[in-house]
């Protein structure tokens, strides 16, 4: 025998072995699905409830992302006031002043209010000296994000004074 004759035996023989074990494998395999058969339907049951409740995670991600965003646009239209880059809405500037005009320890911390609308400050109540009534009514006109001041502080025995009338576009 020549080593070509052997060589296409050995191929032949290898072809119909191949072919049957394909037979046998599909044979196998036919047999194995019906066998686990059940195990194929909660196989697939599994698979389809994890692709939904994927989706259903998903869509709870990008529903909580665009109400951030919504959150974040009526934060930027309805938010602080945007001054010399920085930002101070009315009660966050209200609390600067207080902190810058009560810093020294002689300050009357007790008897004079600050409040603040649309970056205005109005300062009232009473302080002991006249010269305290211009000092802090300057001091708070240097602090940032401050637009005007109404001095409405007094003096004991000079009577109180009042607020200027409001302006209404300032309102709106």
């Amino acid at each position: 025998m020549t080593f070509n004759r052997r060589k296409r035996m050995r191929h032949e023989l290898t072809g119909w072995a191949s072919r049957l074990g394909w037979l046998a494998t599909g044979s196998a395999a036919t047999g194995l699905a019906v066998l686990f058969n059940k195990r194929r339907r909660h196989i697939a049951r599994d698979r389809a409830t994890a692709t939904v409740r994927h989706g259903l995670e998903q869509m709870d991600r990008k529903t909580r992302y665009a109400s951030g965003v919504a959150q974040g646009v009526a934060h930027k239209a309805t938010g602080p006031l945007h001054r010399d880059g920085r930002q101070y809405d009315d009660v966050t500037l209200a609390r600067k002043v207080e902190s810058e005009l009560f810093r020294p320890a002689d300050a009357p911390k007790g008897s004079v209010s600050v409040n603040v609308q649309n970056g205005v400050v109005e300062l009232r109540g009473e302080v002991k000296r006249p010269e305290q009534v211009k000092a802090l009514a300057q001091a708070a006109g240097r602090i940032d994000g401050v637009r005007d001041v109404h001095n409405l502080l007094h003096t004991p025995g000079s009577p109180p004074r009042h607020s200027p009338p409001s302006d209404p576009a300032a309102r709106s």
